[in-house]
C-alpha cells in the first residue's frame, strides 16, 4: 500500500476529530488528488467522481484481497456487485474504518462508478447509517442518493438491481 494511504488514512475517522469523534472544525473540501483512491467512497461526493477516477479506483483494488472474503471477496473486487453490495451490507454499522473495509466500499465504489444501479443506492446507505462520528458521512450518503434520484432506472436497469440485491440477500438460491 502507498505511504500515502498508510501516513495519512489508515487510521479511525473517529480518532481524527475532537471530542466523541467530531471535528474540531468546519469539514474540510477533498478533491481525488487529495487522497488514495481506496478512501474516496468516504471523502468525496458522487459529482466529483467519473471515468478517469474509476478507472484509478479499479487500478488500486487490482491484485489486492481482503482477509476472510474468500470467493465473494475476490468476486467484489473483480466487480461483481452482487458480491460487492453483499460484503458491503455485512459491515452495518460501520464504527471504524479500517484498510479491510475501505478495500470492500471501494469495491462498491468501482461498481457504482461503472454505473451498477443497485450500488449507488447502497453505497448511500451505508453512509448514511455509519457510527464513526464523522457528521459528513450523512451529507455524503445523501448526496449519493441525490445521484440515484438524477438518474433513475429503466426496467433492464431496476431488473438488474433487483437481482443484485436479491443474490446479496439471498445467497445460493435462484
Amino acid at each position: 500500500m502507498s505511504s500515502k494511504y498508510s501516513q495519512e488514512f489508515e487510521q479511525p475517522l473517529s480518532a481524527q476529530g475532537g471530542e466523541a469523534g467530531r471535528p474540531t472544525e468546519a469539514p474540510e473540501s477533498y478533491s481525488p488528488e487529495d487522497a488514495h483512491p481506496l478512501v474516496w467512497w468516504r471523502l468525496l461526493p458522487p459529482h466529483l467522481l467519473g471515468g478517469a477516477e474509476h478507472l484509478q479506483v479499479t487500478a488500486a483494488l487490482e491484485g489486492l484481497a481482503v482477509m476472510g472474503g474468500g470467493m465473494e471477496g475476490a468476486a467484489a473486487l473483480a466487480g461483481d456487485a452482487a458480491a460487492a453490495i453483499g460484503m458491503a451490507l455485512s459491515l452495518i454499522p460501520l464504527r471504524v474504518v479500517t484498510l479491510q473495509i475501505d478495500i470492500v466500499m471501494s469495491a462498491l465504489l468501482s461498481c457504482a462508478l461503472a454505473g451498477d444501479p443497485a450500488s449507488v443506492p447502497v453505497l448511500s446507505h451505508v453512509l448514511g447509517r455509519c457510527q464513526w462520528g464523522d457528521p459528513c458521512a450523512e451529507e455524503l450518503g445523501l448526496a449519493w442518493l441525490d445521484r440515484h434520484k438524477a438518474f433513475p432506472m429503466n426496467r433492464e436497469q431496476f431488473a438488474a438491481s433487483e437481482a443484485a440485491l436479491a443474490a446479496a440477500f439471498c445467497p445460493g438460491e435462484e
